[in-house]
């Protein structure tokens, strides 16, 4: 991974970084799975969004009796 530049944050806190490579490094501050690459700034962002329903499924499956 090479040096990294913050580009943007989702409201829920899905954070997008850029490599010197070109690369897109998604993280989302509660998602067990850590970090994960995207190629175009759309994919980022669609990766945030995959990530965060990821989430809303595990937790409704944790909240129920």
């Amino acid at each position: 991974m090479g040096d990294l530049s913050y580009v943007g944050e989702t409201g829920t806190g899905c954070r997008i970084y850029r490599e010197t490579s070109g690369r897109y490094v998604v993280n989302h501050v509660q998602h067990p799975r850590g970090s994960t690459h995207a190629a175009t700034l759309a994919s980022a962002y669609a990766t945030c969004q995959a990530l965060e329903m990821d989430l809303m499924q595990t937790q409704m499956v944790v909240a129920r009796p």
